[in-house]
């Protein structure tokens, strides 16, 4: 069975998720995907951006998003089997990624892709995280 939703989890408002026809989660079996998840917060005519000029700070937002979203599927971060980085900054991203990740994430790391992008939805936005997780013991 296929589960298609977006949990509140205090991140974007529901009119963008309609407005760019997508949900937050998709359950397919014991298999959680999650759609990018952006340093952005509120809805369609009140979008604004965390962090911005401070990829570490827009990274700290993302992740508090993604532990919500899991949280809200009744998963924790040792369930992440794989995530991928989406940037407009590989470099700055680098700099900030080794303090912030290990000590989040413990001895469950998942699988992981790193891309540097021209460009994302906000101008000044330099992250974008999507992730898989996985309902196992």
């Amino acid at each position: 069975m296929i589960k298609r939703y977006t949990p509140e989890v205090g991140y974007l408002d529901q009119d963008v998720f309609d407005a760019f026809a997508f949900h937050q989660s998709v359950r397919a079996g014991d298999t959680l995907y999650l759609s990018g998840i952006a340093p952005l917060q509120g809805g369609l005519e009140t979008l604004e951006l965390v962090g911005e000029g401070d990829i570490g700070a827009q990274l700290d937002y993302i992740l508090a998003v993604l532990d919500r979203c899991l949280h809200a599927d009744g998963l924790e971060r040792r369930h992440l089997v794989a995530w991928n980085f989406y940037t407009t900054d590989i470099h700055a991203l680098a700099a900030v990624l080794p303090d912030r990740l290990v000590p989040w994430l413990g001895a469950h790391r998942p699988t992981s892709t790193t891309l540097e992008v021209q460009s994302m939805l906000h101008p000044a936005q330099q992250l974008e995280i999507t992730a898989i997780a996985v309902a196992c013991s």
